[in-house]
């Protein structure tokens, strides 16, 4: 029976891996420097997330059992983040967070940690649509014949 065992998304037996799209964000001196988004599908789903997480920070009266909850969400959101980028763009990341407390953070620490980190997001969300938008006027579309 020996028959090929390509199965569905496997032609020829060979994996099949969808294109990976990375974002350079400048053109640093140093190589090492280099500010990339490896996932950018990602960074725009975590952005959306905190979005939400930050409206609900915002509410007049957090319920108690929101901030343990939140603060679980926070650090879950900063290493997806982590993984997402360069370790140029980690490494600011890890700047701008906190650092771990004895104490749990309360309502108003934990609204600052994510309005840094929404408005770190927020922008690095904006550069990556603009080297996007740019890409992509670089790039010649395919021509169109009149009439289809």
């Amino acid at each position: 029976m020996g028959a090929d065992k390509a199965g569905p998304g496997k032609p020829g037996g060979q994996a099949v891996t969808a294109p990976r799209l990375a974002v350079v964000l400048g053109r640093p001196a140093d190589a090492s420097r280099i500010c990339r988004v490896e996932a950018p599908g990602r960074v725009l789903r975590i952005w959306e997330l905190l979005i939400h997480a930050d409206d609900e920070l915002h509410q007049a009266s957090l319920p108690p059992a929101a901030a343990p909850r939140l603060q679980r969400q926070f650090d879950a959101v900063t290493g997806e983040l982590e993984r997402s980028v360069s370790p140029a763009l980690a490494d600011e990341l890890r700047h701008l967070i906190r650092h771990i407390q004895a104490a749990p953070p309360t309502a108003d620490e934990l609204r600052v940690e994510y309005a840094s980190l929404l408005g770190w997001t927020g922008a690095l969300v904006l550069e990556m649509l603009s080297q996007i938008q740019v890409a992509g006027e670089k790039v010649p579309g395919p021509a169109i014949a009149p009439g289809l």
